[in-house]
């Protein structure tokens, strides 16, 4: 009788081995051919996996929460923030929407209710419900539109999606930018947005704290980055020009005190396309695309307040700005920076690398660093609340993408060897830290200079509870 194998042996799992190797080949074939030759689609798919993953992840970990624990994610500032499309679209702004109850329960003190004249008041800025309004449309849909007080697990849940889809949609117009001001070096590409995420606190607010503003502010400056540097071209079209425009006046709705983060864009924009700002045309459209997108907040202040122009924070400011809190706002366990960012420990380094290679954008990146740091060490509140980390940071890290970019792709031609270290270095810090903010239970329980609960935390991200 005819053996197949003559040499005794079944031939089926070599042949369903190679037929994988096969396939393995071909979709790692097929992978490099589109990072090489269509970038911007694979950057796309890079991004929608992402959303996928986060998404999910960020309702899985937040269902968990009940919503009458002051630990959910729509409570205190993020309730400030996002009360104006309930308020609206349920409640026609009127306080008696709302049981005393149900605010402290859901809110806490994220907006008030004036029962005198009948009127919910937040002292927060619009910008944010703007960029949450398509989310919770869809939130109205699946409950069925005005079937609800808008605070239900499904609008919950919206918000979750948003800020995983902001992260990641600002995540890949950084990296289209990056690669338009440095080629197609997608590797590193990819380095610097792992480090920038998951290396700071950027994360942790697209995961666990989407109702906050600063993962709408971190997508805006990526997506201004993006239309300053993706265009090589001496003029920018009309219509970037008015994206741009939109971009930067939705940014100053979202916090009134990224205004340096708008005059930072506007210098970039300056040395990059100079003849856009020379036009008084330009600074004309700009004032009528910003008057346009601030209608909302005028009419919401002319309708609670009576007046179009309101100081909605009150004595609320930068009362320490005589003897600022440095220190504190760069190391302290409690908030610090560094701690809960330990990748901003390469500034330094970084700007040292852009400098040789553009010293105009180097100078503007250590005036905005430092003047963003004093207005936190300023402000009356130093550490800001309950925060992984200094949260009114996250939306200047895509700035730190820059000088990054610029140190790994120094580090990598000097020594390849070295760049594999840097990179692995960088992959451990950026893990734990993620590991880390996972962890973090919303707010520190120590004092300013109490390193233990941060230790703890730490401790617990990886073995568990300890005493420590």
């Amino acid at each position: 009788m005819f053996d197949p194998d003559p040499m005794g042996q079944d031939m089926t799992g070599t042949t369903s081995i190679s037929a994988h190797s096969k396939l393995g080949g071909r979709l790692t074939h097929w992978l490099r051919r589109q990072w090489q030759e269509h970038p911007t689609r694979a950057w796309l798919l890079v991004g929608a996996l992402i959303l996928i993953w986060s998404g999910l992840g960020s309702i899985s970990f937040n269902d968990k929460v009940p919503l009458d624990d002051w630990k959910h994610d729509l409570r205190a500032d993020a309730a400030g923030y996002y009360v104006y499309l309930p308020a609206f679209f349920h409640h026609g702004w009127k306080a008696n929407g709302y049981s005393e109850e149900m605010r402290r329960t859901i809110a806490g003190e994220g907006f008030l209710l004036d029962r005198q004249r009948d009127r919910v008041v937040t002292k927060y800025p619009i910008g944010t419900a703007m960029l949450q309004l398509p989310f919770f449309l869809v939130a109205e849909l699946i409950e069925g539109p005005g079937a609800t007080d808008g605070w239900t697990r499904t609008h919950h849940r919206a918000i979750e999606v948003a800020g995983s889809f902001y992260w990641a949609a600002g995540i890949i117009l950084l990296a289209l930018t990056l690669m338009a001001r440095s080629g197609r070096k997608n590797g590193t590409i990819a380095v610097v947005l792992a480090s920038i995420s998951f290396g700071t606190n950027v994360y942790y607010y697209a995961f666990r704290s989407p109702g906050y503003s600063h993962i709408y502010s971190f997508f805006l400056v990526c997506a201004a980055l993006y239309l300053i540097f993706s265009d090589r071209k001496e003029v920018l079209s009309r219509t970037r020009q008015m994206c741009f425009m939109a971009v930067v006046s939705l940014l100053f709705l979202v916090r009134h005190i990224d205004v340096l983060a708008v005059v930072a864009l506007f210098a970039l924009l300056w040395f990059e396309h100079p003849q856009v700002l020379r036009s008084p045309g330009y600074w004309w459209r700009q004032l009528l695309v910003g008057l346009v997108l601030a209608l909302p907040q005028l009419a919401y202040w002319k309708h609670v307040h009576g007046k179009w122009i309101v100081q909605a924070y009150g004595n609320e400011g930068f009362s320490n700005w005589a003897h600022p809190y440095w220190s504190n706002v760069l190391f302290s366990p409690q908030n610090g920076i560094i701690p809960y960012a330990p990748v901003v420990c390469l500034i330094p380094l970084a700007l040292l690398a852009l400098w040789a290679i553009d010293r105009k954008h180097t100078m503007l990146l250590i005036a905005l660093f430092v003047a963003v740091i004093y207005s936190f060490a300023a402000w009356h509140m130093w550490n800001f609340g309950c925060s992984y980390g200094m949260r009114p940071f996250v939306q200047y890290m895509p700035f730190l993408a820059i000088p990054l970019m610029a140190l790994l792709l120094r580090i990598e031609r000097w020594s390849p060897a070295l760049f594999g270290g840097v990179v692995a270095l960088l992959a451990l810090v950026s893990f734990v830290n993620y590991r880390a903010l996972l962890q973090f239970d919303v707010c520190y329980v120590g004092e300013a200079d109490d390193w233990i609960p941060y230790g703890r935390n730490l401790v617990k991200a990886f073995f568990g509870d300890v005493d420590l």
